[in-house]
């Protein structure tokens, strides 16, 4: 049993910057626009994208949780250089999120007694509509990623169709500006999805498939991750790539936990290395804590000894 952690101090919430200690703001570090990191697999896969996106195909990353297909979307769709809008699927969206809707109405009454004997009176009503997300990007030019789309129902992404095939979003209420929308030359979009056999998602329509490059988000390296990893948390690569084997050895080779465990490991080792040493034994408390949450049955001795085996070889090496 690991024994005499040491407390996270009050302290360590405050960063330096410029010489000033400011207040440590988590929710900012893992958003910062220099937190993608590209390694030559990754960059591969942002090359191959990035060309054909540029030519008008739509994009389709899928994979598992955590393999990071929002953020590559999100790099890439800032490689265009259009304006970006972002929309995650979910059950309760269908088609007036994507298209559009009627948002009220305006009335304008006339009343005319030019003679006195004769009333006149006329009504106009005029409904007001307003475009969705989708019709907004396609009409300006934007660059749309639909995030996890496949969780939205089939009837609302049949709308889709039309959109990646010819450009042309169809109109189903009376009340729009027009029968369809064509879409901008500089539209893009890029789309994201879990594996079919997820909670939530619906099996993709295979036309909708037939429309899209998709790409296989793949299992990366020890390098690629550990890179990943401290990009995103600002911790230095040899710690980087001991949270990283840890996590791997834990888990077994098929990684049933995503990047996101390393990920929360070292953004909670960065916040202790703002004030203080992090010891192997918090190191190994903060480990089995993250693993445990995500249903992997270890111990704090298990991964301190884990940790130990790992020290050993490092230093053999």
């Amino acid at each position: 049993m690991v024994k005499h952690l040491s407390p996270l101090q009050d302290a360590a919430m405050t960063c330096s910057l410029n010489g000033t200690e400011m207040p440590h703001n988590p929710w900012l570090g893992l958003r910062r626009k220099d937190r993608f990191f590209e390694s030559e697999e990754i960059s591969a896969l942002v090359q191959r994208a990035l060309f054909y996106a540029r030519a008008g195909v739509p994009i389709h990353f899928q994979g598992t949780a955590g393999r990071g297909k929002t953020a590559v979307a999100l790099e890439i769709a800032t490689r265009i250089g259009r304006s970006v809008r972002v929309i995650t699927g979910n059950e309760w969206l269908d088609v007036e999120d994507l298209i559009g809707k009627q948002v009220g109405h305006t009335s304008n009454s006339v009343v005319d007694k030019y003679v006195q004997r004769v009333r006149r009176s006329e009504a106009t009503i005029r409904y007001d509509w307003k475009n969705s997300i989708l019709a907004e990007a396609m009409l300006q030019g934007h660059t749309l990623i639909y995030d996890e789309f496949t969780r939205a129902s089939a009837q609302a992404n049949g709308i889709l169709l039309s959109v990646l095939e010819e450009g042309v979003l169809i109109a189903t209420d009376p009340v729009s500006m027009g029968d369809h929308i064509q879409a901008h030359r500089d539209f893009r979009i890029i789309l994201t999805s879990n594996p079919d056999d997820y909670s939530g998602v619906n099996k993709m329509p295979d036309a909708l498939l037939d429309r899209m490059i998709t790409f296989q988000m793949p299992l990366y390296s020890l390098e690629t991750e550990s890179g990943v990893v401290a990009t995103r948390t600002g911790i230095s690569a040899n710690l980087s790539t001991r949270i990283v084997r840890l996590v791997n050895e834990l888990t077994g080779p098929e990684r049933v936990c995503s990047m996101r465990a390393s990920i929360m490991i070292a953004q909670i080792a960065a916040l202790r290395l703002r004030s203080s040493k992090l010891s192997d034994a918090l190191l190994a408390q903060i480990a089995t804590d993250v693993l445990m949450g995500r249903g992997i049955a270890v111990s704090a001795a298990q991964v301190a000894q884990s940790l130990s085996q790992m020290h050993k070889q490092e230093t053999v090496t």
